[in-house]
C-alpha cells in the first residue's frame, strides 16, 4: 500500500507514528509523511528516513486573531492535501491540529483512514475525525466510551513495542558518567522540558546528597538555561536529551510526566514511576493518563500546585530503597503492557 501519514506538534504524536511506519515499511508498504512547517517533525522525521511533507498550518492556542490565522491555515492545508494524496491508498493520522486536514481530505478522497489515539482522554482533534474514519485505534478502555466509531479497537501504543525489545546494559549509565551499580532516579519532562517543574527541581537538587544519582534531561528549550543554573558532580548528570527508553531500562526509579507515550514505555519496561502531569495540556488529559496507573498502584502520581523540591525529595526517598514497594509498582506497570502492540495494529490495518 501506499501510505500518508500524519503527526506532529510534540514526541507523544511523533514517536508512535515512527514506530508504526518503520514496522509498515518493514512489511513492504511504502510511507510518506505529512507534518507543519516548523514544528519538531520536520526534522525528527526525515532522520528516521522518510520522505516528508511540510504544510503550514499554525495551532488554534491562542486569541482570536491566532485562531482564525489557524483555521484559514488548515482550510488551505485541506486543499492542498486533496491534491497531495491522490495516488495513496491509505491515511493514518495521530493526533494533533495538523492531522485536521489531512484526514479530512483522505476521507473526502475515499482512502482508507485511520486514526490513532494514544491519550486516555480523547484529544480534540481525533475527536472532529472520529466518525468518518474506516478504524479508530486507541490506548485506554475509556476510548471505547468516548469514541462514537463502531469500528474502535483497543491495541495500545506503537512505542511501547520498542520498548520490549530493550535490554538491560549496564554500560549505559557508565556512558553517562555514573555508576552503573548504584540506584539511578531518571528525571525528565518530555521532549521539549517543563519551566514551571525546573523551577522545583531547583530547589530539589541541593537537598540530594550521595545516597542515590541522578541522570536530569532538560528538555531542548531549557538546556541553556539549566546546565548554568545546577552544580553537577560525582552524583547529578544534567542532559539536554537522553535515550530514554534505554536509560529507564537500566535505572531504579523515573520522574517524569504523564505523556502518553511516556506512559506507554513505563508499562512496556515495568518501570517504577513518580508523575508530574502537566496542567497546561488540553482536557487535563496527562493527569488521566497518570491516573489510570495510579489506579492499578502502577505508578505514584503528585500534581504540580502540590509539588516542591523538599516534597519531590520526600517521595523519591520513601520509595528509593523501598524494594518491596519498587518490585510492586514494576510488576503491576508490566501487567498494564501488551508486548504484541505493534504486530495488532499492523494486522488490523492491512485487514482493513
Amino acid at each position: 500500500m501506499n501510505i500518508a501519514m500524519v503527526a506532529g506538534g510534540t514526541g507523544g504524536h511523533i514517536y508512535p507514528a515512527l514506530s508504526l511506519a518503520e514496522a509498515l515499511k518493514k512489511n513492504g508498504h511504502r510511507i510518506t509523511f505529512i507534518g507543519s512547517n516548523d514544528r519538531m517533525e520536520k526534522d525528527v522525521i526525515p532522520e528516521r528516513g522518510f520522505d516528508y511533507i511540510g504544510l503550514d498550518v499554525y495551532t488554534t492556542r491562542g486569541g482570536i486573531l491566532q485562531k482564525v490565522k489557524s483555521l484559514a491555515s488548515i482550510g488551505k492545508a485541506y486543499f492542498t492535501c486533496r491534491k497531495l494524496l491522490k495516488g495513496y491508498d491509505m491515511a493514518i493520522g495521530f493526533g494533533n491540529y495538523i492531522s485536521v486536514p489531512v484526514m479530512e481530505a483522505a476521507s473526502s478522497l475515499h482512502l482508507k483512514t485511520v486514526i490513532h489515539e494514544q491519550n486516555s482522554f480523547v484529544g480534540r482533534a481525533n475527536r472532529m475525525l472520529d466518525e468518518k474514519m474506516d478504524l479508530v485505534i486507541g490506548c485506554y478502555e475509556e476510548n471505547l466510551i468516548q469514541f462514537k466509531n463502531k469500528n474502535t479497537l483497543i491495541l495500545g501504543n506503537p512505542q511501547s513495542s520498542k520498548a520490549y525489545e530493550v535490554k538491560q546494559d549496564k554500560e549505559v549509565i557508565r556512558k553517562l558518567g555514573l555508576d552503573p551499580d548504584r540506584k539511578t532516579v531518571v528525571i525528565f519532562m518530555g521532549s521539549l522540558g517543563s519551566s514551571s517543574v525546573n523551577e522545583k527541581l531547583l530547589d530539589f537538587f541541593p537537598l540530594c546528597d550521595d545516597s542515590y544519582q541522578i541522570v536530569y534531561a532538560t528538555g531542548a528549550s531549557h538546556y541553556e538555561e539549566m546546565i548554568k543554573k545546577v552544580k553537577q558532580n560525582d552524583h547529578l548528570k544534567v542532559f539536554e536529551r537522553i535515550d530514554g527508553i534505554n536509560v529507564m531500562k537500566n535505572a531504579t526509579l523515573l520522574v517524569c510526566r504523564a505523556g502518553a507515550t511516556t506512559l506507554s514505555e513505563i508499562c512496556a519496561i515495568g518501570m517504577p514511576a513518580i508523575l508530574i502531569p502537566s496542567p497546561f495540556v488540553p482536557n487535563n488529559h496527562q493527569y488521566y493518563n497518570g491516573k489510570a496507573l495510579v489506579d492499578k498502584d502502577a505508578a505514584i502520581m503528585i500534581e504540580e500546585k502540590d509539588l516542591s523540591g523538599k516534597k519531590l525529595k520526600e517521595l523519591i526517598d520513601s520509595i528509593i530503597d523501598d524494594d518491596e514497594r519498587l518490585k510492586t509498582l514494576s510488576k503491576n506497570a508490566a501487567a498494564l503492557g501488551n508486548p504484541n502492540v505493534l504486530d495488532d495494529i499492523v494486522k488490523a490495518i492491512e485487514q482493513l
